[in-house]
């Protein structure tokens, strides 16, 4: 089974499974919810795990040690789910407990909590500052206010009635109103619900990210990750059941979303991976009388005070030094809360007219093409007007137009004004699309993973391998799909961004391929086309941050679905994982892998795949079907100064231009930032203005009609 992810260097995570706090019915009166005790469907975590993370864990010892920990702030949402009732009845608690709750957390995570007084001597030296803030988010998704209070009807959801299952909790309520939880911790605060049959005080999701073997139950995911409490345990002001009246239930959930285990270890006198919490034999319940000696600990015996224990609301007071640690080494790896901890949500939002701007998915086509274009206008523009010169339709209303059709050659103007309550603003770029006329030499990159919006990311381990290539379940292929839009094209070759990449120095290749998407349900099939790459070259680029480039020659014609991507073997040494975006940021996952035993499977297969929606940084470039020559050996063009400042000057030999050269700057990840047609000069020697781009690395792209040549430079001011 591959629904196991690691993420490498910085960002290294670990998950463990969802963990629940429940509360039992009394058998006797099943219709009454009414609690007699705390319990927990928290599963055993894998040894694994622990091997994986104790490294990490000692890491950020030592950094604390060197007085290095760091204040987290951690932007909060509540949604309250409730059934159309006034705020502050029933269900629709009131703000004041909700801030009450948010009082609890701030107290019990910054160690300010009154009743750590009265902590039994013998543990209070070992009581922590976890250096968790939690604050009320000020921002909305969208940009807009918001008080961080999110009030919901579930009727407008679903017309299912409470008590509500935990799966339903998970698999409809959450999707249907969570915020982004790189920017949000999302806490739901929930009518009566159960899990078969066994009511619930609460329940969390544990970081995500690790993937080690063993673990096979759900992790948090951007439509899932956050903690659920019931609505009589939230706060401690307001609608409340005793002895779950203070708030701690939060608390509890909120230390397992931040990787703290239960104190017992979830197994007779089990390990929590904290050395300063005794060894006890199972949860305590309500509040016990010290000391309780259990598992041998004597004379102190269990730490029953732990919020990761059982007790009574009234009766947990603490955390450790080491679950401190724990809870700062989840903040330092794990992906989606190093996000977090970088999220600007709880301040207010920017109030001002729209700044606009946009892109398209392509500049240049051929007549009868179409250009998707995006809106990437700030301050949250409510209201849109595209106007779409050559284009049809002309006019637009969307956010984000679809399928603007161009049927006649030149060159276009496309304009947006972005209105708010606030004023408008205006972007129009001119002579922004290109349309060719069919036949003509007109070459364009595609690309799944939009390099304005999306995440680069590797997922993998220290001595495991990858997602995106080389694993120990030995995966022999890795692709994209893409739509190849028009007809007569072709594709020329292919930019890959190899995250990792190392070389056994043997002259080893991996080979490029496309693929037909002939197979059963759409899956590649037959080899169109293949190219070689070595991993000198894949290595090279790795480590330079660069991105690599692969020829096929000749052109392979190409038309609707296909695949592009690479095949490889296991030699000792050799290693490749191409960068792809964060899980999530695409609707539709768009990578696929071909398995070992030569079936092939998208990512986010579910059970036995990864269960994950990437888009691989995977660029073809995409010609006309018109026999341009593959890098002629007689077209060579030279570039000075390399580096370059303000000017870079391009020699192309007379006789190789013919009075039609078109040239791109291309940024290492393959972002066109600069493009433009050049003049027929005598002194073949062509100055481009590259005034504007930053220090780095650039390729600089040149077509005529004898050839295309790719060269790198270096601007350096």
């Amino acid at each position: 089974m591959k629904n196991r992810l690691f993420l490498v260097g910085c960002l290294l995570s670990f998950s463990l499974i969802t963990s629940a706090q429940q509360r039992l019915i009394k058998q006797s009166n099943p219709t009454k919810n009414e609690i007699t005790k705390r319990t927990c469907g928290s599963g055993v975590m894998d040894a694994d795990y622990e091997n994986w993370l104790q490294p990490l864990i000692q890491q950020q010892a030592q950094n604390s040690n060197k007085g290095t920990a760091t204040v987290y702030n951690i932007p909060v949402v509540f949604h309250i789910i409730h059934n159309g009732s006034n705020v502050g009845s029933g269900l629709n608690i009131s703000d004041a407990q909700i801030l009450s709750q948010l009082a609890v957390l701030n107290e019990d995570f910054r160690k300010l909590n009154a009743d750590t007084a009265t902590i039994q001597s013998v543990f209070a030296g070992v009581s922590a500052d976890c250096e968790i803030n939690f604050c009320l988010a000020q921002t909305n998704p969208q940009g807009g206010p918001t008080t961080g209070i999110d009030r919901i009807n579930y009727t407008t959801i679903d017309t299912v009635i409470p008590p509500f299952q935990k799966s339903y909790i998970d698999g409809t309520i959450k999707p249907n109103t969570i915020w982004n939880t790189n920017n949000y911790l999302n806490i739901w605060v929930v009518p009566d619900y159960n899990d078969n049959g066994i009511y619930i005080l609460g329940h969390a999701t544990f970081p995500a990210g690790s993937g080690l073997s063993g673990l096979t139950a759900p992790f948090g995911t951007a439509t899932t990750d956050g903690v659920v409490i019931w609505y009589r345990s939230c706060g401690r002001v307001g609608n409340l059941q005793i002895p779950y009246h203070k708030g701690r239930t939060a608390t509890h959930e909120i230390g397992h979303w931040l990787g703290l285990r239960h104190i017992w270890g979830d197994s007779n006198c089990g390990n929590d991976f904290c050395g300063d919490t005794p060894t006890q034999q199972t949860a305590n319940f309500g509040c016990v009388p010290f000391p309780h000696v259990t598992c041998n600990n004597g004379p102190n015996g269990d730490m029953f005070m732990n919020f990761m224990d059982y007790g009574d609301d009234l009766c947990l007071k603490m955390y450790t030094a080491n679950q401190k640690t724990r809870i700062q080494t989840v903040m330092s790896n794990s992906p989606m809360r190093v996000a977090l901890s970088q999220s600007t949500t709880c301040n207010p939002p920017i109030v001002a007219a729209p700044m606009a701007d946009f892109s398209a998915n392509t500049t240049t086509i051929t007549a009868g093409g179409s250009i998707n274009f995006t809106d990437l206008s700030t301050n949250i523009p409510t209201g849109w007007a595209w106007t779409f010169t050559g284009g049809n339709p002309t006019n637009s209303s969307a956010q984000n137009p679809t399928n603007i059709v161009y049927t006649t050659p030149g060159t276009y103007d496309v304009s947006l004004v972005a209105t708010n309550g606030i004023g408008s603003d205006t972007e129009t770029k001119i002579g922004y699309i290109t349309v060719n006329p069919t036949g003509t030499l007109s070459c364009d990159t595609i690309t799944n993973f939009d390099l304005l919006l999306h995440t680069p990311t590797i997922l993998g381990s220290l001595g495991w391998g990858y997602v995106t290539g080389h694993n120990d379940f030995l995966d022999i292929a890795k692709a994209d799909k893409y739509t190849i839009v028009g007809t007569n094209q072709t594709i020329d070759g292919a930019y890959f961004a190899f995250g990792v990449g190392s070389s056994s120095a043997t002259g080893q290749t991996a080979t490029v391929t496309v693929w037909d998407d002939n197979g059963a349900s759409g899956k590649p099939n037959t080899v169109l086309g293949t190219a070689t790459v070595s991993y000198d070259s894949i290595a090279a680029g790795a480590l330079a941050g660069s991105i690599t480039w692969v020829d096929f020659v000749p052109n392979i014609a190409v038309s609707g679905d296909v695949y592009v991507g690479i095949q490889f073997t296991y030699n000792p040494g050799d290693t490749l994982a191409i960068v792809h975006c964060a899980n999530g940021e695409i609707t539709v996952g768009t990578g696929w892998e071909k398995w070992s035993d030569n079936t092939w499977h998208p990512y986010s297969e579910p059970n036995t795949g990864w269960g994950i929606e990437v888009a691989q940084l995977i660029l073809p470039v995409i010609c006309p079907f018109v026999g341009v020559q593959e890098n002629s050996p007689s077209f060579k063009m030279n570039l000075f100064p390399n580096p370059a400042n303000t000017n870079l000057n391009v020699v192309i030999p007379k006789q190789m231009s013919n009075g039609n050269i078109q040239v791109r700057v291309l940024t290492t990840l393959g972002a066109d930032v600069l493009s433009d047609k050049l003049n027929f000069v005598q002194n073949g020697i062509y100055k481009i203005d590259i005034s504007s781009l930053c220090s780095g690395f650039y390729f600089l792209e040149v077509l005529t009609d004898y050839g295309r040549q790719v060269e790198k430079f270096q601007i350096s001011k």
